[in-house]
């Protein structure tokens, strides 16, 4: 795996009998899903301030926040899940400045999940790659304001691959040939950012297991 890719780690295998549980379970109740900004996250490394033309603004800070949000919320509307900020949702996934994966050779990743099955699930985001992506693949004099919105969008999107890992137990996931679907594999392409996505193959597990 490259760098500046979405890491789908998948550390417990799911049983059927697992999520039959579980979709007994969500057909009940929303599920929670926890999604939140560490504290240090948005403190972005001198190269990247430079490019963006300088330190992200509280202002801008909220609207990435919020944007992230309803993405989470876009992508996953009609399911019997419910966004918070809470750190014991059932789900969770935090954005932290950095991630990355691999023993002896670290390389940084967007993001990188771990599916738990009847005890939920944990990804965690790498803000940096995010923003640097964002950057990369802004129009040519794009002004500040749409790529601070396009961050939001990378990030949200994000968080709905790495939440989709941990629903579906990562089946259906990572695909390879759908750049403007939500399952692509990499977060390094332009539509994380700036286009529309789509569900393709997890869609129809996700209705089932936590469905309206």
């Amino acid at each position: 795996m490259a760098p500046n890719l979405i890491a789908g780690v998948i550390a417990v295998a799911a049983t059927a009998s697992l999520f039959g549980t579980l979709e007994w379970k969500a057909s009940r109740t929303p599920t929670t899903v926890g999604f939140w900004y560490e504290a240090h996250a948005f403190a972005l490394p001198d190269d990247v301030v430079a490019r963006l033309g300088g330190p992200l603004l509280v202002a801008e800070i909220a609207t990435i926040e919020r944007i992230s949000r309803s993405e989470i919320e876009r992508a996953f509307s009609g399911l019997r899940i419910a966004i918070s900020d809470q750190r014991t949702g059932f789900w969770r996934v935090q954005v932290l400045p950095s991630v990355s994966v691999g023993r002896r050779r670290p390389f940084p990743v967007a993001g990188a999940s771990v599916g738990l099955g009847l005890l939920g699930g944990r990804a965690s985001l790498g803000f940096n790659t995010l923003v640097v992506n964002a950057i990369h693949y802004a129009r040519d004099g794009a002004p500040r304001q749409e790529i601070i919105d396009a961050i939001g969008r990378g990030v949200g999107r994000a968080a709905v691959h790495e939440l989709a890992h941990q629903v579906t137990g990562g089946l259906a996931l990572d695909n390879r040939t759908d750049r403007n679907s939500y399952e692509y594999f990499s977060a390094d392409r332009a539509s994380q950012y700036y286009g529309t996505l789509h569900w393709t193959t997890a869609g129809s597990l996700l209705r089932k297991r936590i469905g309206g």
